[in-house]
C-alpha cells in the first residue's frame, strides 16, 4: 500500500506527540535497548535506520527537531540526483547504488519522490570536468550525451550558451523531492514498528564506550552501537573532534516565476541543470509541480549555526541570481521570486563526507559532512554504513577524519 503524504504526516505527528517525546513517563525516566542508535533523521540518518533495519537489526531512530525539518540540510523543496563527477568516479559509483532505492522509495509513495527530468551537467570551457565526467560515465557504462555548444543551442534554445561550452546530459537522473522522501522513509518505518524519538540528545561517556544517551525528555536510551548522523550539528556535538572539519556554511536558494503559458521551463523541455566554471557555480530544476524554477548562486561564504540561522533571504545572494539569471536563463531576468530557502551546507575541507568510528569511542561512529552533494547518495550511505556495523567492512579511506587534515583536491 501506497503512504499518502496525510498517511505520512499522521504517523510522523503521532510519534512526534507522544507521550515519551512529551516527557509526560512515569517517575523513574523510561528506557529503552535497541541494537543500534541512530541520531539525526535527515537523509543519511534516515537511510542508515532504514538499511540496518533491513539487516535484521533493532533500531531506535532520535532527532531534535523531526525528519527532514526546516533547520536540517535534508530539509526544503528538491535535490539533485546526477552521475557526473569529473575524474574521481567513486561517488558516480555511489549514485548508481542509491538511484533504484530512490526509484523504490518513490514508486512506494502516492505522490512521487523522483522525477526523471534529465540532468544537464554544463560548464563554459574553464575547467576540464565535463570532459573527466564523459571518461568516468563511460568507464561505469552509465547513459549520456556529450554535447557541443552548437548541440546545446539547437537542443536547449531558452538557455543562453557561448562558444566554449561543452555539457553532458544524463536522461535517467533527475530531481528528488527532499522534504517529502526522507518524511516517506521515517513514515515508512514508523508505520512498521520502528521507535523512534522526538528530542535533544547528548552522550554521555567522555571516552571508551558509550552505554546509552539521555534524551531533553529524560528518557534514557541504550545501545549496543550509536550513529550520529546529525548534519551541521555535528560540529557543535563533538567540537574538539569536528569543529576543524565541519562547517556549516549559508545556502540561498530561489525559486522564479516563469510567463503565463511558457512551458520552456518545465519537464521535458527543461532539464535539471547544474552549472560549474572558475567563475560561476551554480544549479537548479525546471518547474517542478509548479512550484517555480529553481536556482542557487554559490558565490558567498558565510558561516551558519543550524539553530538560530536567520533563515530570511538577503540583497547580496539575489544580486548574484540576478547576474547568472541575466547571463543564462535571459528570459527569466526580470521573473518574480515566487519562494525562497535559505538552509546550510555542511562543508569538510576535502568535500568528502565523513563517515568513520569516533577515535575515543569505540561504538560511537560519525555520519555527515555531506558537502553540499550528500542528499543523493543517502542510499549508499546507508548501505555503506550497514557494511561497516555488521560486516566490520574495510573503511573507505577518503571517509575517514583524517583524510581530512590534508586534502589533496576537493570534490564539487
Amino acid at each position: 500500500m501506497k503512504l499518502s503524504r496525510r498517511e505520512v504526516t499522521k504517523l510522523l505527528l503521532a510519534a512526534s506527540m507522544s507521550p515519551k517525546s512529551l516527557g509526560q513517563s512515569s517517575p523513574s525516566p523510561a528506557k529503552s535497548t535497541s541494537d543500534v542508535v541512530v541520531i539525526g533523521a535527515g537523509v543519511f540518518g534516515a537511510w542508515t535506520a532504514y538499511s540496518l533495519r533491513q539487516a535484521g537489526l533493532r533500531v531506535t531512530l532520535v532527532d531534535s527537531y523531526g525528519p527532514s525539518n526546516s533547520r536540517a540540510s535534508s530539509g526544503g523543496e528538491s535535490r539533485i540526483i546526477r552521475a557526473s563527477y569529473g575524474a574521481d568516479d567513486f561517488y558516480s559509483r555511489w549514485v548508481l547504488r542509491s538511484l533504484p532505492r530512490w526509484q523504490e522509495l518513490s514508486n512506494r509513495s502516492e505522490s512521487p519522490v523522483f522525477h526523471k527530468t534529465g540532468v544537464l551537467f554544463l560548464s563554459d570551457g574553464s575547467t576540464d570536468i565535463v570532459k573527466q565526467s564523459a571518461a568516468a560515465l563511460n568507464r561505469l557504462g552509465v547513459t549520456f550525451e556529450q554535447l557541443s555548444s552548437s548541440d546545446l543551442k539547437k537542443q536547449f534554445p531558452q538557455i543562453a550558451f557561448q562558444e566554449n561550452d561543452s555539457a553532458i546530459l544524463e536522461p535517467n537522473s533527475g530531481a528528488l523531492m527532499a522534504r517529502r522522501a526522507v518524511q516517506t522513509l521515517v513514515a515508512e518505518m514508523i508505520g512498521q514498528g520502528l521507535d523512534y524519538h522526538q528530542a535533544f540528545v547528548a552522550p554521555h561517556a567522555k571516552s571508551g564506550k558509550l552505554s546509552a544517551i539521555k534524551t531533553s525528555t529524560g528518557e534514557e536510551i541504550s545501545g549496543g552501537c550509536f550513529i550520529f548522523a546529525c548534519g551541521p550539528w555535528l560540529p557543535k556535538l563533538f567540537p574538539a573532534l569536528l569543529g576543524n572539519y565541519i562547517k556549516p556554511e549559508r545556502a540561498e536558494v530561489y525559486f522564479l516565476g516563469v510567463p503565463a503559458g511558457d512551458s520552456r521551463f518545465a519537464p521535458p523541455q527543461m532539464p535539471t541543470w547544474i552549472h560549474s566554471s572558475r567563475e560561476w557555480d551554480a544549479y537548479g530544476m525546471p518547474d517542478l509541480e509548479n512550484r517555480g524554477f529553481k536556482v542557487a548562486v554559490d558565490k558567498i561564504s558565510l558561516p551558519a549555526d543550524p539553530d538560530t540561522l536567520d533563515r530570511e533571504p538577503t540583497p547580496a545572494f539575489l544580486q548574484h541570481v540576478r547576474a547568472f539569471i541575466a547571463m543564462r536563463f535571459p528570459a527569466l531576468k526580470n521573473a518574480p521570486v515566487l519562494e525562497t530557502r535559505v538552509c546550510q551546507y555542511e562543508y569538510t575541507p576535502s568535500g568528502n563526507y565523513i563517515i568513520d568510528r569516533h577515535p575515543d569511542f569505540e561504538n560511537v561512529w560519525i555520519v555527515g559532512g555531506g558537502s553540499g552533494h550528500g542528499f543523493k547518495n543517502g542510499p549508499a550511505v546507508g548501505e555503506y554504513v550497514t557494511e561497516l556495523i555488521t560486516k566490520n567492512a574495510q573503511l573507505e579511506p577518503q571517509l575517514t577524519i583524517s583524510s581530512q587534515r590534508n586534502p589533496t583536491h576537493r570534490v564539487d
